[in-house]
């Protein structure tokens, strides 16, 4: 049985008391320990801060490329089957990460270290070395709630921190302009390669077609007027524009997009059309010599080539209008400026921190010191830091 007796808890309260009394003793005993230590230790502190090199940090705020979905609804609302693409694709934003990850891309980078002559200044010895120093005196975060990024350049000067803040911004911008990130640059970009590829296809059908005039003389008008072929080169074209429209919305949308379907349908269509038109052509045209097959063929390519130019021109012009309304790229909400303080070290800081941690130092090395005089004081302690000593290899 436990003794809960009023005797057995005043003792305790007593070794309890004992106890706290006992720290209260050593600790005044070592007061010279305890109060030195955390006083060099602050001294220390100071030394240091003083001697440190202060840092300024510049901040710049900027707003990355928004998609503008209403502009590209409407520009392409009168495409018929590729009013779609924009329904498809205005739901695709840039994530803010890509962007951070554009800044931290090895040729950003390198555009930047070059032009402020960074592998000088932080005196590194390769280009790797130099790219990891920057990373470290450069932050570049995201506010997910308002959508901008914040960019911070650390350096022991004012002045060249807001310089280098800045051109961040600047170079992610050239950077942008050379890759099409919107989606209307992404239009843009394939209907400028696409009417590059048609324009020189329709030169060389237009060059086999000359070459094949030349050859029969005035034969090829008649023969041209005579086998029809006129309304099969249309239809072609027809064919040729679903195509580019189908090719166009398959970057975006999925083959059980309703707009793919439905020009999917018209192209079967057109097809089985194009081809009992053909087979009734073939049946006329197949007296012709070499040389007028040659000449109907090459007027077919360059009709179909000139419908697929049409229409490949007025959605490329589309696209510029979509980018011309989604405004710039970048845009900078705060132009970082030389900043009026410095923020690191922070001096107090590091101080109080170091006086905290010195008073710590200080008691534990109080209690260690009374412990090793009291055990010194009688023989078995004595013994016992003797062989403490030979442990550790102070003594022989």
């Amino acid at each position: 049985m436990s003794d809960n007796s009023p005797t057995s808890l005043m003792a305790s309260e007593d070794e309890d008391e004992i106890s706290l009394l006992d720290l209260l003793i050593a600790l005044g005993e070592e007061k010279f320990t305890l109060f030195m230590t955390p006083l060099l230790t602050a001294l220390t502190a100071v030394a240091v801060v003083l001697w440190m090199t202060p840092t300024f940090t510049a901040k710049t705020v900027m707003l990355p490329p928004q998609q503008n979905q209403s502009a590209a609804s409407s520009a392409l609302a009168s495409l018929g089957a590729l009013a779609g693409l924009a329904g498809s694709a205005a739901g695709i934003k840039s994530p803010d990460e890509m962007y951070i990850a554009f800044m931290q891309s090895d040729s950003l980078q390198n555009s930047v270290i070059q032009k402020l002559k960074l592998q000088e200044r932080y005196e590194a010895k390769t280009l790797m070395d130099t790219r990891t120093a920057l990373k470290a005196t450069v932050k570049v975060t995201s506010d997910k709630k308002s959508g901008l990024l914040t960019i911070e350049a650390d350096d022991k000067d004012p002045v060249f921190a807001a310089q280098l803040a800045n051109l961040h911004v600047d170079e992610l911008r050239a950077l942008l302009s050379k890759l099409a990130v919107t989606e209307a640059q992404q239009r843009r970009t394939f209907y400028d390669q696409e009417i590059k590829k048609v324009q020189q296809e329709l030169s060389n059908s237009e060059a086999t077609f000359r070459e094949a005039k030349q050859k029969s003389g005035m034969q090829v008008t008649a023969v041209l007027a005579e086998s029809g072929v006129r309304a099969s080169a249309e239809l072609r074209a027809q064919i040729a524009a679903r195509e580019v429209q189908l090719q166009a919305l398959s970057r975006f949308a999925t083959p059980q997009n309703p707009d793919m379907q439905k020009i999917s349908s018209e192209l079967a269509a057109m097809r089985t059309q194009l081809q009992k038109l053909e087979q009734g052509e073939g049946q006329g045209s197949s007296h012709n010599n070499p040389t007028q097959q040659i000449a109907i063929q090459s007027y077919r390519d360059i009709k179909v080539q000139e419908a697929k130019l049409d229409i490949l021109i007025r959605q490329y012009e589309l696209a510029r209008i979509d980018e011309a309304k989604e405004g710039p790229l970048i845009q900078q909400v705060d132009v970082a400026l030389p900043p009026e303080r410095k923020s690191k070290p922070k001096r107090l800081m590091i101080v109080l921190v170091a006086s905290f941690a010195g008073l710590f130092a200080g008691v534990l090395l109080a209690f260690i010191k009374r412990a090793i005089r009291l055990a010194a004081s009688n023989p078995e302690g004595a013994a016992r830091l003797l062989a403490l000593k030979r442990a550790w290899g102070f003594a022989r």
